[in-house]
């Protein structure tokens, strides 16, 4: 029987295009980059948290070889911001997932 090797996550590119006069710190109001970007870092933890890791890329800054990381401290934080954001979606499961993944932290 053949050894099955585990697949690692993609770690998704982060590429933006931003309209003449638009800082990159209005990002952090656009509705589908927040949901992206906490879908994207609780998916990260939690493979974090199964491998082990001090540290976990989030995302590949664009054609760059930068990436942007979060550090073992700022996990538990992290997914308490992104339960909170899922409980006022209504996203249930989501905050289920959460809160068990800061139950194994």
């Amino acid at each position: 029987m053949p050894k099955l090797k585990k697949m690692r996550r993609k770690i998704p590119v982060f590429r933006v295009s931003l309209p003449p006069g638009m800082s990159y710190s209005a990002l952090t109001e656009i509705p589908e980059i927040i949901e992206v970007v906490l879908d994207e870092t609780v998916i990260a933890i939690k493979e974090g948290i199964t491998k082990n890791k001090k540290s976990i890329p989030l995302f590949e800054v664009a054609n760059s070889e930068f990436y942007i990381e979060l550090t073992k401290d700022k996990w538990k934080s992290s997914l308490e911001k992104a339960m909170q954001y899922y409980l006022e979606k209504e996203q249930y499961s989501k905050c289920a997932e959460c809160r068990d993944l800061i139950s194994k932290l």
